[in-house]
Protein backbone atom coordinates (compact mmCIF):
# COMPACT_ATOMS: atom_id res chain seq x y z
CA UNK A 1 0.00 0.00 0.00
CA UNK A 2 1.52 3.02 -0.54
CA UNK A 3 1.88 5.95 1.21
CA UNK A 4 -0.69 8.46 -0.11
CA UNK A 5 -3.38 5.44 0.22
CA UNK A 6 -2.17 4.94 3.71
CA UNK A 7 -2.92 8.08 4.99
CA UNK A 8 -6.22 7.75 3.18
CA UNK A 9 -7.10 4.99 5.98
CA UNK A 10 -5.86 6.73 8.54
CA UNK A 11 -8.06 9.98 8.20
CA UNK A 12 -10.67 7.22 7.79
CA UNK A 13 -10.07 5.54 10.72
CA UNK A 14 -10.16 9.28 12.68
CA UNK A 15 -13.35 9.85 11.30
CA UNK A 16 -15.08 7.12 12.13
CA UNK A 17 -13.67 7.19 15.69
CA UNK A 18 -15.16 10.79 16.06
CA UNK A 19 -18.45 10.18 14.15
CA UNK A 20 -18.86 7.05 16.27
CA UNK A 21 -17.77 8.11 19.71
CA UNK A 22 -15.87 7.19 22.60
CA UNK A 23 -18.04 3.63 22.73
CA UNK A 24 -16.65 2.43 19.62
CA UNK A 25 -12.62 1.20 19.06
CA UNK A 26 -11.60 1.51 15.64
CA UNK A 27 -8.29 -0.14 14.48
CA UNK A 28 -6.23 0.38 10.81
CA UNK A 29 -4.17 -2.93 10.10
CA UNK A 30 -1.90 -3.35 7.50
CA UNK A 31 -0.44 -6.15 5.76
CA UNK A 32 3.09 -5.03 4.09
CA UNK A 33 3.37 -8.61 1.90
CA UNK A 34 4.84 -10.17 5.17
CA UNK A 35 3.67 -8.55 8.44
CA UNK A 36 0.33 -7.52 9.37
CA UNK A 37 0.45 -4.27 11.79
CA UNK A 38 -1.80 -1.91 13.63
CA UNK A 39 -1.08 1.21 11.47
CA UNK A 40 -3.36 3.47 13.40
CA UNK A 41 -6.21 3.31 16.84
CA UNK A 42 -8.70 5.24 17.95
CA UNK A 43 -10.00 4.55 21.50
CA UNK A 44 -7.30 2.03 22.36
CA UNK A 45 -7.91 2.67 25.78
CA UNK A 46 -11.26 0.34 25.03
CA UNK A 47 -8.91 -2.85 24.81
CA UNK A 48 -6.40 -1.15 26.70
CA UNK A 49 -4.20 -2.07 22.89
CA UNK A 50 -1.87 0.35 20.77
CA UNK A 51 -0.04 1.10 18.00
CA UNK A 52 2.43 -1.64 19.28
CA UNK A 53 -0.22 -3.99 20.16
CA UNK A 54 -0.57 -7.36 17.76
CA UNK A 55 -3.23 -8.42 15.71
CA UNK A 56 -5.34 -10.90 17.12
CA UNK A 57 -5.27 -14.62 16.77
CA UNK A 58 -8.62 -14.54 15.11
CA UNK A 59 -7.23 -12.01 12.53
CA UNK A 60 -4.21 -14.37 11.61
CA UNK A 61 -6.68 -17.35 11.45
CA UNK A 62 -9.08 -14.88 8.61
CA UNK A 63 -5.74 -14.24 6.71
CA UNK A 64 -4.50 -17.63 6.69
CA UNK A 65 -8.32 -19.11 5.40
CA UNK A 66 -8.16 -16.18 2.97
CA UNK A 67 -11.68 -15.54 4.24
CA UNK A 68 -11.41 -12.10 2.72
CA UNK A 69 -11.47 -13.77 -0.55
CA UNK A 70 -15.40 -14.86 -0.07
CA UNK A 71 -16.26 -12.09 1.87
CA UNK A 72 -15.99 -7.73 2.12
CA UNK A 73 -16.37 -7.91 5.56
CA UNK A 74 -17.40 -9.76 9.24
CA UNK A 75 -19.88 -7.95 11.41
CA UNK A 76 -21.43 -8.94 14.66
CA UNK A 77 -19.05 -11.02 16.01
CA UNK A 78 -18.03 -10.97 19.91
CA UNK A 79 -14.40 -10.21 21.08
CA UNK A 80 -13.41 -10.06 24.17
CA UNK A 81 -10.69 -7.37 25.95
CA UNK A 82 -7.80 -8.62 28.21
CA UNK A 83 -9.59 -7.60 31.56
CA UNK A 84 -12.57 -9.90 29.87
CA UNK A 85 -15.15 -6.84 28.46
CA UNK A 86 -16.84 -8.30 25.74
CA UNK A 87 -17.09 -5.92 22.82
CA UNK A 88 -19.01 -6.44 19.37
CA UNK A 89 -16.94 -6.57 16.64
CA UNK A 90 -17.04 -6.44 12.63
CA UNK A 91 -14.21 -5.96 10.36
CA UNK A 92 -14.06 -4.58 6.69
CA UNK A 93 -11.07 -6.19 4.30
CA UNK A 94 -8.94 -3.56 2.38
CA UNK A 95 -8.10 -5.30 -0.58
CA UNK A 96 -6.23 -4.24 -3.95
CA UNK A 97 -7.57 -5.35 -7.28
CA UNK A 98 -6.42 -8.53 -7.67
CA UNK A 99 -8.37 -9.39 -4.18
CA UNK A 100 -5.00 -9.32 -2.76
CA UNK A 101 -5.21 -8.39 1.15
CA UNK A 102 -3.59 -5.04 1.56
CA UNK A 103 -5.17 -4.39 5.62
CA UNK A 104 -7.83 -4.41 7.63
CA UNK A 105 -10.32 -1.62 9.33
CA UNK A 106 -11.98 -3.34 13.41
CA UNK A 107 -14.67 -1.16 14.96
CA UNK A 108 -15.35 -2.66 18.46
CA UNK A 109 -17.84 -1.20 20.33
CA UNK A 110 -18.70 -1.38 24.02
CA UNK A 111 -22.47 -1.80 24.91
CA UNK A 112 -21.80 -1.52 28.52
CA UNK A 113 -23.33 1.70 29.23
CA UNK A 114 -26.76 -0.03 27.23
CA UNK A 115 -27.07 -2.36 29.63
CA UNK A 116 -26.69 -0.15 32.28
CA UNK A 117 -28.78 2.29 31.45
CA UNK A 118 -31.31 -0.78 30.71
CA UNK A 119 -31.03 -1.99 33.89
CA UNK A 120 -31.34 1.33 35.59
CA UNK A 121 -34.56 1.93 33.82
CA UNK A 122 -35.48 -1.75 35.12
CA UNK A 123 -34.95 -1.21 38.56
CA UNK A 124 -36.67 2.54 38.99
CA UNK A 125 -39.81 0.67 36.89
CA UNK A 126 -39.20 -2.12 39.57
CA UNK A 127 -39.93 -4.92 36.81
CA UNK A 128 -39.44 -8.73 38.02
CA UNK A 129 -36.40 -9.34 35.40
CA UNK A 130 -32.61 -8.63 34.99
CA UNK A 131 -30.35 -7.55 32.36
CA UNK A 132 -27.53 -8.11 34.05
CA UNK A 133 -28.64 -11.82 34.24
CA UNK A 134 -29.15 -11.35 30.36
CA UNK A 135 -25.88 -10.21 29.51
CA UNK A 136 -23.88 -12.98 31.71
CA UNK A 137 -25.69 -15.54 29.84
CA UNK A 138 -24.59 -13.65 26.24
CA UNK A 139 -21.09 -13.45 27.95
CA UNK A 140 -20.95 -17.22 28.40
CA UNK A 141 -22.55 -17.67 24.51
CA UNK A 142 -19.57 -15.38 23.40
CA UNK A 143 -17.08 -17.25 24.90
CA UNK A 144 -17.86 -20.69 23.50
CA UNK A 145 -19.03 -19.02 19.99
CA UNK A 146 -16.33 -19.89 16.93
CA UNK A 147 -16.36 -16.42 16.77
CA UNK A 148 -15.21 -14.97 20.03
CA UNK A 149 -12.01 -13.27 19.28
CA UNK A 150 -9.37 -11.62 22.67
CA UNK A 151 -8.24 -8.29 21.87
CA UNK A 152 -4.07 -8.49 22.88
CA UNK A 153 -2.21 -6.11 23.98
CA UNK A 154 1.37 -7.93 23.11
CA UNK A 155 2.38 -10.92 20.98
CA UNK A 156 3.47 -12.97 23.84
CA UNK A 157 -0.19 -13.16 24.65
CA UNK A 158 -1.24 -14.65 21.16
CA UNK A 159 1.45 -17.50 21.49
CA UNK A 160 0.17 -18.47 24.81
CA UNK A 161 -3.39 -18.68 23.63
CA UNK A 162 -2.03 -20.75 20.37
CA UNK A 163 0.28 -23.28 22.32
CA UNK A 164 -0.80 -23.18 26.17
CA UNK A 165 0.23 -21.35 29.05
CA UNK A 166 1.22 -24.79 30.81
CA UNK A 167 3.81 -25.19 27.64
CA UNK A 168 5.20 -21.93 27.76
CA UNK A 169 6.13 -22.51 31.69
CA UNK A 170 7.69 -25.95 30.73
CA UNK A 171 9.76 -24.38 28.18
CA UNK A 172 13.04 -24.96 29.87
CA UNK A 173 11.93 -29.09 30.12
CA UNK A 174 10.96 -29.02 26.16
CA UNK A 175 12.96 -30.74 24.02
CA UNK A 176 14.65 -29.62 20.50
CA UNK A 177 11.51 -31.73 18.93
CA UNK A 178 9.21 -30.43 20.99
CA UNK A 179 10.29 -27.00 20.49
CA UNK A 180 10.01 -27.61 16.50
CA UNK A 181 6.48 -29.09 16.56
CA UNK A 182 5.77 -25.59 18.78
CA UNK A 183 7.10 -23.77 16.01
CA UNK A 184 4.73 -25.83 13.35
CA UNK A 185 1.91 -24.87 15.37
CA UNK A 186 3.10 -20.83 15.48
CA UNK A 187 3.80 -20.69 11.83
CA UNK A 188 0.63 -22.84 10.55
CA UNK A 189 -1.21 -20.04 12.44
CA UNK A 190 0.40 -17.11 11.01
CA UNK A 191 2.34 -15.63 13.76
CA UNK A 192 5.45 -14.66 11.86
CA UNK A 193 3.03 -12.32 10.14
CA UNK A 194 2.91 -10.32 13.43
CA UNK A 195 5.21 -7.39 13.61
CA UNK A 196 8.20 -8.39 15.89
CA UNK A 197 6.68 -12.31 16.52
CA UNK A 198 10.36 -13.61 16.51
CA UNK A 199 11.92 -11.85 19.33
CA UNK A 200 9.04 -13.02 21.23
CA UNK A 201 8.58 -16.30 20.34
CA UNK A 202 11.93 -16.60 21.47
CA UNK A 203 11.34 -15.78 24.35
CA UNK A 204 8.58 -17.89 24.90
CA UNK A 205 10.38 -20.81 24.25
CA UNK A 206 13.96 -20.36 26.23
CA UNK A 207 15.94 -20.28 22.60
CA UNK A 208 17.92 -17.49 20.91
CA UNK A 209 15.87 -15.44 17.87
CA UNK A 210 18.69 -16.73 15.31
CA UNK A 211 17.60 -20.41 16.64
CA UNK A 212 14.21 -19.53 15.47
CA UNK A 213 15.01 -18.53 12.28
CA UNK A 214 17.23 -21.92 12.09
CA UNK A 215 13.48 -23.38 13.55
CA UNK A 216 11.63 -21.45 10.54
CA UNK A 217 14.17 -22.85 7.99
CA UNK A 218 13.84 -26.56 8.73
CA UNK A 219 9.93 -26.10 8.61
CA UNK A 220 10.54 -24.66 5.57
CA UNK A 221 12.49 -27.05 4.00
CA UNK A 222 9.98 -29.52 4.87
CA UNK A 223 7.17 -28.34 3.66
Amino acid sequence: MDKDRLKHYIALVHFLGEVLGDQFEVVLHIYDGKRMYIAEIVNGELSGRSKDSPITKFALELMEKEDYRQRDYLVNYKTRTKAGKILQGSTFFIKDDENQLQGMICVNMDYSKQFDLADHIIKTLKLPISIKTAQLAEKEEAFSSDFAEILSENVNDIITEIIGPDQIKSNLNLSPEAKLDIMRRLEAKGVFKIKEAVPQVAKALGVSVPSVYRYRRMIQKQS
